[in-house]
């Protein structure tokens, strides 16, 4: 007898864990297993005995996926008997069958916990070792799982104590009783298999039984469907309308395509036999509604006759198999044949199609008309031959209206068969409607603009006004308005926001962006053409873009494709892009949802394409700046304008690019030398200049200087020349942008450069110092200015001569400057100098020419002479507003211009909108901190303190103040314009220490800065004149003056000297010396602004309470008459000015005796104070 074996503690606890995996936990998972099987199968299939048939049962509760993937383990399982399984098909008959489907979390877990010890755990265990932690550790978590199973842990007691294993003689006997075991086992085997005999016989006897009853059922479905043919063959036609389904929400009339489309099917409805109408556009434009409002239309006018409208749903071939079948049944085709036709399994889906629509064609005759429409086609090429054929005489009496993104492959249209796109979306009208009606709430003008945000089209549209509604349904966001909801698109959210439609949208369960990106990406796929458009589209802006362009580029990246007619055929198939024509050729659009997914697709796609398209843009871009430069410089700015949006996205893209972090890497990348790089940006930016758009000509601005500092690719010289045209170019833009130091620094440098290798007299050096120039008027230092125009006049007379327009420009800027220097005459030789040029040299039309008529219409009304200046900022105006558009900087300067004259010709409200025309294009094109809106609201601060709004004045001249202070510092003229208008408004609002100390300001200014003698000046001691009292007449004399010896005797400004003095007089008891200021401030504004002016009106008032303290009556009340008869024209019946002249003549009344009289005008003047007031209030 053999003695056992000692084994080390550490062999002893591999054999125990050995044990339990091999043994016990085979065992329990089979008990886990049987478990799960029985409480889900015990009353149907029956409990699990471990026989075939529980393997069979198994089997056919697995997929077909799962059969496939599990065909070894499923060998063994199938037999049935759970003894043969080892732990791999156990865990995955618990864990990933799918007949132990949802299976309770806890036994999930911990049965997984289970194989992950079998698989990662013992199996990795080092063969005969395993210390006493590990053991602990290992046998822990197994015994965890256990008790959270419900399983008996004994045996896991009995391994964790066992201290020895059997010896051989030990071993033998177990087998004895292993034998034995087996031997039962066969012996209860052969009873099973008795059993499962007697169970076959039984299943026999079932099937034989169901076959009979299967029988006796289609025996009935049989004469069912005799019956059936019977009824049908003996039934009429009947109508019927089915169209596509509805949306959850209302949908708009669209009367405007509706009417077309009709027009279209009734025309083509004259041609006889079957025609097609196309409806094509990108996804959510509603094709599918739009066809459905047609369909009613249609049925509802053949009404009467025997027609139907059937809609077929061609998304895919099963959609299209399945609406065939409900056509069929609406027709009254026998059932079983259609039934017979379904359920055929020796039938593809197209011969399916096939068999019913020859069922149909039987049946269709019966109709006198009928539109079938086919709707939602992604893929034409899945109708081929499931469509009626045109040819097919059967069909002659019917129409095809088919709706699709697939407009590449609609046939050419004919005498039966026509297009229409819709892609444009809806009318504006309507799509506002809409958005009232799915919203529940009214706010017309931002229903506009958030139209037109969505290209006005229908599922945008709906999906916006169901957000905004259930937002505002929302308790703690009741007020959640469209304006808030354009911010969320600013914020990139409008997947966020289409959400909530489509998730209750049973008629198009994809958002507008899912829809738009699974059409992008078909395109691309469908055709490789396109994706490079859509590359080059992803670097441009959301704007009409020349298709010639786009050609052009297309030639450039792919050598392959040369012919621009087969090109530009193929990108005009496309449903994603619209299409416009006008004189200067076809435009290629995109709606900005189709323009977001092509960039967010684009950039999924390989860098180098990217890069691509970004070389190819600029060099297409250049290309037709180019061309334009070459063919026609008059037109320039027009036939360029189209093209400024694009340069404005793609100057971004260029900035981030060839940033300094990036820019080596890009000149690696790109096709072009740096050289080139350098001189494309600069045309680019020149470009964007001209149209206003300094940031963007910023950004290529700068980016040529980065590209100029990688010298080592230029000569000496042109290193030189790029870095003095680089700072030159940013001094401009910096100052048209109003960083007025920036701009200093720059023009500056430029300056050195030039005068250190050009030498002092090149022309380039005098463009220099006309910048400069320009920059130091802008900055107050108008002498440093009219050093650098005269240095740059005597440079271009010598090296240009006298036409030259460079010097014409040297001359309209000193002009300028001599105007602002109070030197009016000398200013006027200048301007009518520069004027003779331009007009010689470029013809009447130029931009250069207005700028000429712009700044002699302000020196003329600085002159007195308010009809010449009409004349100039009227013609001014016409020249830019053609050669420039409507939202030019330099137009916003004509309307402030006719604004300001307007304001002195007292036609006050002609004056406003000129100034608020004004102030909307400088805020769009500039900024809100730039120092010409600035100057808007100043004037519209002038203005609203005409017009008695003092409130709106304040407002205005603050924010003035504000910007001059922080952009041009607390010494400018321009800051000291603002402390006058606020002096003269807080005495007006009657602050008067307040106003001493804003014209006490401005004083010092004007004085520092522009002199003693300067008109300014003459105005700030005028407005003085009016605070203090003891220096009232030296502030009034000083004042007068000026004005005589600068602006001569008969300007307006003389007169208000005049007609102030008189005050002063009449104040002190000469009434004499008064009349005498009076009559002449009367005469020179009778002779200058005519006789119905309301300084005219001021005069006369002043005249008749002179008149009337001096005793004249009768000559006070012709005076004060003629003031209200010119003030109420003027200013209106509810004006403070009026109130005065009533008081004046109530006043007057009451001293020639007529009370009555007097207590009329009394009553109208309070009546006109208390309205003033209220309305203030």
């Amino acid at each position: 007898m053999a003695s056992s074996v000692k084994y080390s503690e550490e062999q002893l606890n591999y054999f125990r864990i050995c044990y339990f995996t091999t043994d016990i936990l085979t065992e329990e998972l089979r008990e886990i297993f049987k478990q799960e099987w029985d409480s889900r199968y015990k009353a149907t299939l029956g409990e699990w005995k471990d026989d075939p048939k529980n393997g069979l049962d198994f089997w056919n509760g697995e997929s077909l996926r799962n059969q496939k993937k599990h065909a070894r383990l499923l060998t063994t399982m199938t037999k049935g008997n759970r003894a043969e399984w080892d732990c791999t098909m156990l865990f995955y008959a618990i864990l990933f069958s799918d007949c132990i489907h949802s299976l309770n979390p806890v036994v999930w877990s911990n049965v997984d916990k289970l194989r992950l010890f079998r698989n990662e755990e013992f199996a990795h265990i080092a063969r005969g070792h395993l210390s006493d932690v590990e053991f602990q550790n290992a046998i822990s978590k197994v015994e965890n799982a256990f008790l959270a199973l419900g399983l008996s842990t004994v045996k896991i007691q009995d391994v964790k104590t066992q201290t020895c294993f059997p010896t051989e003689q030990l071993i033998h006997v177990l087998k004895k009783v292993d034998d034995l075991k087996q031997e039962v086992q066969e012996k209860e085997r052969e009873v099973q298999e008795k059993e499962k005999e007697v169970r076959e016989k039984n299943k026999n006897l079932q099937e034989k039984e169901k076959a009979i009853q299967e029988n006796n059922k289609k025996l009935q479905e049989k004469e069912q469907q005799r019956k059936t043919l019977e009824e049908q063959l003996n039934s009429k036609a009947s109508s019927f309308c089915i169209l596509p389904p509805k949306p959850s929400h209302d949908v708009a009339n669209r009367d405007s395509d509706v009417s077309k489309i009709i027009e279209q099917l009734k025309a083509l409805k004259n041609s006889m036999g079957l025609s097609y109408l196309y409806l094509s556009g990108n996804p959510g434009s509603g094709k599918s509604q739009i066809a459905s409002l047609v369909a009613n239309n249609f049925f509802d006018e053949v009404k009467g006759s025997t027609s139907f409208v059937m809609t077929l749903n061609a998304e895919n071939s099963k959609t299209l198999m399945e609406s065939y079948a409900t056509f069929a049944r609406h027709l009254k085709c026998p059932e079983y044949a259609v039934t017979n036709t379904l359920i055929s399994k020796d039938l593809s889906i197209d011969e399916k199609i096939r068999s019913l629509r020859t069922l149909i064609s039987t049946k269709i005759e019966l109709y006198s008309s009928w539109l079938l429409i086919v709707d939602n086609v992604t893929d034409m090429s899945h109708l081929d031959g499931n469509l009626p054929d045109p040819g097919n005489g059967q069909y002659a009496k019917g129409q095809l209206l088919i709706t699709t993104q697939d407009t590449a492959s609609i046939p050419p249209s004919g005498s039966f068969i026509q297009h229409i796109p819709v892609s444009k979306g809806m009318e504006p009208h309507e799509a506002g409607s809409l958005l009232e009606i799915l919203s529940g709430f009214n706010d017309p003008e931002m229903e506009k603009e958030v139209a037109r945000v969505l290209d006005y089209q229908p599922l945008a549209l709906a999906s916006a006004a169901t957000y905004v509604r259930e937002v505002r349904n929302n308790k703690l966001t009741p007020n959640f308005s469209w304006d808030d909801f354009l911010k969320k698109l600013d914020q990139g959210k409008r997947s966020t926001t289409e959400a909530m439609l489509a998730g209750s949208n049973p008629s198009y369960k994809n958002s507008m962006t899912v829809a738009t990106t699974l059409a992008v990406k078909k395109a691309i796929a469908t055709d490789k053409v396109l994706e490079h458009p859509f590359h080059f589209l992803s670097v441009c802006a959301p704007h009409p873009l020349s298709l010639d362009i786009v050609v052009n580029y297309l030639k450039k990246v792919n050598e392959e494709l040369k012919d621009p007619d087969i090109l530009a055929t193929r990108i005009c198939k496309c449903s994603l892009l619209l299409f416009e024509e006008d004189d200067s050729g076809v435009y290629i659009r995109v709606h900005q949802i189709v323009h977001d997914v092509i960039n967010t697709v684009m950039k999924t796609l390989a860098k180098n394409k990217e890069l691509e398209a970004i070389d190819g843009a600029i060099l297409s871009f250049c290309q037709v700046i180019g061309h334009i430069l070459v063919e026609d410089d008059s037109h320039t700015l027009i036939r360029s304008k189209k093209i400024v949006p694009h340069l404005v996205t793609l100057s971004e893209i260029i900035d981030a690019l060839f940033s300094e972090e990036g820019i080596s890497d890009a000149i690696k990348a790109g096709s072009s030398t740096p050289y080139d790089y350098r001189n494309y940006f600069e045309t680019l930016g020149k470009t964007c200049k001209k149209h206003c758009e300094f940031r963007s000509a910023l950004m290529y601005f700068n980016t040529m200087l980065r590209l100029t500092q990688c010298d080592e690719v230029f000569g000496d010289k042109d290193v030189i020349n790029a870095y003095a045209e680089s700072y030159n170019d940013l001094g401009i833009v910096h100052h048209h942008l109003g960083d007025l130091q920036q701009a200093k620094e720059c023009l500056d440098r430029a300056l050195t450069i030039y005068l250190k290798k050009l030498g002092p007299e090149h022309v380039d050096v005098a463009v220099c110092y006309n910048n400069l120039g320009t920059l130091h008027r802008a900055l107050g230092d108008l002498q440093q200015a009219k050093e650098c125009h005269d240095r740059a006049l005597a440079m271009r007379l010598k090296r240009l001569g006298p036409e030259h327009v460079n010097v014409a420009s040297s001359y309209n800027n000193l002009g300028t400057l001599h105007h602002d220097l109070g030197d009016l005459q000398q200013a006027k030789e200048c301007l009518d100098r520069a004027l003779t040029i331009y007009l010689k040299k470029l013809g009447p039309e130029h931009v250069d020419v207005a700028v000429c008529y712009n700044n002699l219409g302000t020196l003329h009304r600085d002159l007195g002479d308010l009809q010449q200046a009409k004349e100039c900022h009227d013609r001014a105006l016409a020249i830019r507003l053609k050669r420039l558009g409507p939202e030019h900087v330099d137009v916003a300067v004509c309307y402030n211009n006719l604004g300001t004259l307007h304001h002195d010709l007292r036609d006050l409200q002609q004056a406003k909108e000129c100034h608020d025309r004004a102030l909307a294009i400088r805020l769009k094109r500039l900024g809100p901190e730039h120092v010409d809106v600035a100057n808007s609201y100043n004037n519209l601060g002038t203005l609203h303190h005409d017009l008695g709004d003092l409130q709106q004045a304040k407002e205005c001249h603050d924010r003035a103040l504000a910007i001059r202070l922080k952009r041009l510092g607390p010494e400018h003229v321009d800051v000291a314009s603002s402390y006058n208008n606020l002096g003269t408004l807080h005495r007006a609002l009657g602050d008067l220490q307040q106003a001493k100390e804003c014209h006490d300001r401005a004083l010092a200014i004007r004085l520092k800065r522009l002199g003693p003698e300067h008109v300014d000046v003459a105005n700030s001691y005028n407005n003085l004149g009016t605070l203090h009292h003891d220096l009232r007449k030296e502030c009034h004399d000083r004042a007068l003056a000026i004005r005589l010896k600068r602006l001569g005797p008969e300007h307006v400004d003389v007169a208000n000297s005049y007609n102030n003095l008189g005050t002063f007089h009449h104040d002190l008891g000469d009434l004499q010396q008064a009349k005498e200021c009076h009559d002449r401030a009367l005469a020179i504004r009778l002779k200058r602004l005519g006789p119905e002016h309301v300084n005219v009106a001021n005069s006369y008032n002043n005249l008749g309470t002179l008149h009337h303290d001096l005793g004249d009556l009768q000559q006070a009340k012709e005076c004060h008459d003629r003031a209200l008869a010119i003030r109420l024209k003027r200013l209106g019946p509810e004006h403070v000015d009026v109130a005065v002249c009533y008081n004046n003549l109530g006043t007057l009344h009451h001293d020639l005796g007529d009370l009555q009289k007097a207590k009329e005008c009394h009553d109208r003047a309070l009546a006109i104070r208390l309205s003033l007031r209220v309305s203030s209030s």
